[in-house]
């Protein structure tokens, strides 16, 4: 998001809010991967999970918000 929070158009910032989703799955990835070898606790992994779960549903809503500017 921090790439895109310089762009000039909304659609352009749209797409980098698109970009930062993807990033966020791929961290959800990650820390599954982590779990899995015992680098985290199940507990660290929920916690994780919840959080980036919570950025996602920001992120949604702002791009939400966004389409209707469009």
């Amino acid at each position: 998001m921090a790439e895109g929070s310089g762009k000039a158009t909304t659609k352009d910032l749209s797409r980098f809010l698109d970009i930062s989703l993807g990033s966020a799955y791929e961290t959800l990835a990650c820390i599954d991967v982590l779990a899995e070898n015992k680098f985290i606790t199940a507990i660290q992994q929920q916690d994780f999970e919840r959080r980036i779960k919570s950025i996602c549903s920001q992120i949604g809503g702002f791009k939400k918000k966004l389409r209707s500017q469009i």
